[in-house]
This record gives structure tokens, C-alpha cells and sequence, in this order.
């Protein structure tokens, strides 16, 4: 260990230099705190002895500097003991205010000196061990975010390919904002043959990796390329080689396959509906997720509406209900996620769905997608936070005339 002295008075310097040596230390000695600095910037001392009177420069000062081009140069620890024939408390607090982390009193014992070298290797050690490990953590985290980038592209890969979506006279307009850099939350919208839509709005439980990872594997599952892994469609010998799947079937398969672990407690809500873009009649299951508002078109006030059910997973023998409604030109209607109604101001109040159809109500002149970015706006400025505590996911659907 190299250590380096500060000392003005030559006779305690060389007989410090020599004791220091004969317990195998590497040591530089300086006159003064002047030239004790000069040494310290040129090279690296794991530890300063140093006299607190000297000219030009006192020790308390030349810790003052040793501190501060510590922090600058990023320099490691440095451990220092002033020797010093002070003895007042107010002196002995001023030492340690400026950077000093023991003290030895003058004439110094060897014993006593020993002892507290001995500290000293200590708590450098314990320093060094420490700046190991938070280097080896920080490229941990720092690989992690890069993974975790990675795997939330991949999760936005699944996304619609656009936003805003025409198909014949149906627009559809979504937003996805994760409370974090993975989500548990996931939407969709496909063509599911020449006249039928299908789109879902599902919301795993928890956040994060798990529930990131639950969200991927239910995405693939509620793909509509008839493989092995979709429910969607079903192989057939009509003439379009397949038929679809009702929502109902597609949910109580969905519960078959995935009920709550006991370990982690996981499960999710879910909202799968399919559109036909001629009739414009929608059927569509609801899964223990919230339910939807409902705009008509004209001056008539938004509805609310809800069709109670167990989420996914909760209850193995549990059969869902298809549900139907039929949409007219102009119509809307927002499926949405609980991140939305629940997201909270600082006093702690839910943001509501009165409120999400009061918001609603208010931008129904605007497009389809500029009514979603007015909803989130005041979920946004409701919630006064950089992130909402929950993932949230909109919706929106219009018959266009």
C-alpha cells in the first residue's frame, strides 16, 4: 500500500518515513501541504498522513483539496489521518468536517499508529469492495436496459402497424402507454376474413417482465394466422378453409389453458370482439374487464356498458357469454383498459369513468384519434405524474357513414 506524508518538521517526517517502511509500506514524504498536493495529483495514494500545522498549507486544507479532486478526477478512496497535537472537540469536528477520517495525537505511539493504520486498510478495502461491486451492478443494469429496450420493441412489434386504421366504413384509433418499459397490457385489431373485424384489449396482472411475458404469449395465441398456437380460426373444408372462432369459445378456451398459479397469483382481463363491417353488428365477450362507453351518433349521451365476468383463470369450469349490439353510422365506441378510470391526482381520486364520458362527450366532434390524444391529455393532467401507475390502453371504434 502506498501512503503518502505531509510533514514540516523533518526529524517526526523521516522518523514517521521509516516506520512506515519497516512495516513494509511504499511511502513518499513531502515538506508541506503544497507539495503533498502536487505529489497526490501526479500519482495514486490509497492513504494521507498528514501534520494538521504546516506553512504555506495546514492539513485541513490539503484535505479540503485531496476531497474535492476526489470527487473530480473520479480518484477512488482515499483514507486520512492527521497527526496533530490538538485535543479540543471543536478542532477534532473541524478535521473531520474537511475530510478527515481519524486522527492520531502528537508525539504519536507506534502502537497506537499501527492500530490505526491497520483501520484504515480496513475501510479502504471495504471502499475498493464496494467500488467493485457497483461497477459490476451498474453493467448489470446497464445490459438489463438494453434488454429490456429490446424486449419492449418486440412487444411494440405486436401492436397494430398503425394507429389509425380505415377499413371499408369502420375507423379504428388506439394508444398504448406502458407504466413501464414492458407492459402488461396488449391490444390488436385484424381482419379476420373479407367482412368480419376482430380486435381485443387484454390486461395481464401485475407489471413488468412477468407480466410482459404473459402479454406476448396471449398475443401469439390471439393471432389470426390459423397455426397451431391461434384460437381465432379453426382449419374447415369450406371455401375459405377455415371458420372463425364465436368470442366465447375463443375465452373459454383461454380459460382452460391458462388458470391463476398459485405461485405468482397471475391472470387476466380481457375484452375480444368481432366487428362485421357490413351489418355493422358487434358480438364480443367480456372477461372480467371493464366495460365500454358507448357514443351514439347526434346529440345523445355516451352509455356506459358493462357486462359483468370472472377474469381469465379465476374458475376452471366458468363459461363465458357472448354479448351483441348493433352499431349505426356514426357511432362510437371506446374499449379501454383499468389504467384509464383509475389512474389518480395527488389526493388520491380516481379519474373515474363519469369523467372519461364527460371528456368524451366534449371532443365528439373531433376525429376518432384526436378524441383518444384528448383523453389521454386528461388522464395526463388529472394524474400530475411524468408515468401513470398502470398501464393504459384505448381503443376507439367509429361506423363511418
Amino acid at each position: 500500500m502506498k501512503i503518502l506524508i505531509a510533514e514540516d518538521e523533518s526529524v517526526s517526517r523521516v522518523k514517521l518515513q521509516r516506520i512506515l517502511e519497516k512495516w513494509n509500506y511504499e511511502v513518499i514524504s513531502t515538506r508541506d501541504g503544497i507539495e503533498a498536493f502536487e505529489a497526490f495529483r501526479r500519482d495514486r495514494y490509497s492513504m494521507v498522513i498528514t501534520d494538521w500545522e504546516m506553512p504555506e498549507m495546514d492539513g485541513i486544507s490539503l484535505v479540503q483539496k485531496i476531497r474535492q479532486h476526489q470527487q473530480e478526477a473520479d480518484y477512488g478512496y482515499v483514507y486520512i489521518l492527521m497527526l496533530t497535537a490538538k485535543s479540543e472537540k471543536e478542532d477534532l469536528v473541524d478535521g473531520m468536517e474537511a475530510g478527515a477520517d481519524d486522527f492520531v495525537s502528537k508525539p504519536f505511539d507506534n502502537g497506537e499508529l499501527r492500530v490505526r493504520l491497520r483501520a484504515g486498510e480496513r475501510i479502504i478495502e471495504l471502499e475498493e469492495n464496494l467500488s467493485q461491486r457497483n461497477t459490476e451492478l451498474a453493467a448489470a443494469n446497464e445490459k438489463m436496459t438494453v434488454d429490456l429496450h429490446a424486449a419492449a420493441q418486440i412487444q411494440n412489434s405486436l401492436l397494430p402497424p398503425e394507429q389509425t386504421l380505415s377499413r371499408d366504413n369502420v375507423c379504428m384509433a388506439w394508444q398504448f402507454i406502458p407504466c413501464e418499459e414492458l407492459a402488461g397490457d396488449i391490444l390488436n385489431i385484424f381482419r379476420l376474413d373479407d367482412q368480419h373485424l376482430g380486435f381485443y384489449v387484454l390486461d395481464v396482472s401485475g407489471h413488468g417482465v412477468p407480466a410482459a411475458l404473459m402479454a406476448v404469449t396471449l398475443s401469439r395465441m390471439l393471432s389470426p394466422v390459423i397455426d397451431d398456437a391461434s384460437l381465432l380460426k379453426t382449419p374447415s373444408d369450406n371455401a375459405q378453409g377455415f371458420t372463425i372462432t364465436s368470442p366465447e369459445k375463443v375465452a373459454d378456451q383461454l380459460n382452460k389453458r391458462f388458470q391463476i398459479d398459485n405461485e405468482n397469483g397471475q391472470f387476466f382481463t380481457m375484452l375480444y370482439g368481432i366487428l362485421n363491417t357490413e351489418t355493422h353488428s358487434l358480438s364480443y365477450v367480456t372477461a372480467g374487464h371493464p366495460g365500454m362507453i358507448y357514443l351514439p351518433a347526434g346529440s345523445s349521451e355516451p352509455m356506459f356498458i358493462s357486462a359483468p365476468s370472472l377474469p381469465i383463470g379465476f374458475l376452471e369450469e366458468n363459461h363465458y357469454e357472448v354479448q351483441r349490439m348493433q352499431l349505426h353510422p356514426g357511432d362510437r365506441l371506446y374499449v379501454y383498459s383499468d389504467g384509464i378510470p383509475e389512474a389518480e391526482n395527488p389526493k388520491r381520486e380516481l379519474f373515474s369513468i363519469p369523467r372519461m364520458e364527460e371528456v368524451l362527450m366534449k371532443c365528439r366532434d373531433e376525429s376518432i384519434e384526436g378524441s383518444l390524444e384528448t383523453l389521454i391529455q386528461e388522464v395526463n393532467e388529472w394524474s400530475q405524474a411524468t408515468r401513470l401507475k398502470d398501464d393504459a390502453t384505448l381503443l376507439g371504434i367509429e361506423i363511418k357513414d
